[in-house]
């Protein structure tokens, strides 16, 4: 079913107008209302659809071209892409792998295979700020699309200010989601990328008869600078793509 920008509503929860318009143009393109290859609308012209500012506009499409959806070609307009339809997401971007997964058009799945309170790790203590001796919220999740695991996630979480209650739904709901609903969503996080080979990693049929995995070990901080989460992604060689937008 088409997404079309009629059915564009801007609300306050939902970050800036440049963000909302990006998310919403994203879904016309994965939805294929905008196939591969084909010219975009003009910035006047989308401008125009979504009652915004050519600037916002504009702002938008770098952002889509940065997550690798689009391609700006100068003094000829913005085309769509023409990748395959394997999972991608850019790694500079900071989303929830659940969210992409969906958005590439497959169904997002979360196995939980641990979840409890425990002590920090020196290694965690040190990268969440916190004294060895603070609880924190330790998962071992895997993530699966279209039933297929494609990476396997072990984090820790800085609990101080959170609520029992909230963090009971952690077990349940994706943890960044969780963090939006009390106003400590991250905005950035540190993160350092390895490609290595285990078998200590992962669990399952689904585990990688190979044990290749890319690593990308984060810690994620708030707007204020403070630690909220640390750990590591192991994405299974061959199961994710990542974008790199090179710049001039």
């Amino acid at each position: 079913m088409s997404t079309s920008s009629r059915s564009f509503k801007q609300t306050k929860q939902k970050g800036s107008l440049a963000i909302q318009i990006r998310d919403h143009m994203r879904q016309r393109i994965l939805t294929q209302e905008w196939t591969p290859g084909a010219k975009l609308p003009s910035e006047f012209e989308l401008a125009s659809e979504y009652k915004a500012a050519r600037v916002t506009i504009r702002t938008a499409l770098r952002s889509l071209e940065a997550q690798g959806l689009v391609d700006i070609r100068h003094g000829s307009g913005s085309y769509i892409a023409n990748l395959d339809h394997g999972i991608r997401a850019g790694l500079q971007e900071l989303r929830s792998i659940s969210t992409t997964i969906q958005e590439m058009g497959f169904t997002p799945g979360i196995i939980i295979r641990a979840s409890e309170f425990r002590l920090p790790t020196k290694e965690e203590a040190r990268d969440l700020r916190i004294t060895e001796d603070e609880n924190v919220y330790y998962m071992e999740r895997a993530y699966t699309a279209d039933g297929k695991v494609v990476a396997f996630s072990y984090d820790t979480v800085n609990i101080t200010g959170l609520s029992p209650a909230l963090m009971k739904k952690f077990a349940k709901v994706p943890i960044f989601k969780v963090l939006d609903s009390v106003g400590k969503h991250p905005v950035r996080a540190m993160t350092e990328i390895h490609a290595l080979k285990s078998d200590l990693i992962g669990w399952g049929a689904s585990r990688p008869k190979s044990g290749l995995y890319l690593q990308l070990k984060q810690t994620h901080f708030l707007r204020d600078g403070s630690p909220i989460m640390t750990g590591s992604t192991y994405f299974v060689e061959g199961r994710f793509q990542f974008m790199i937008h090179r710049t001039v």
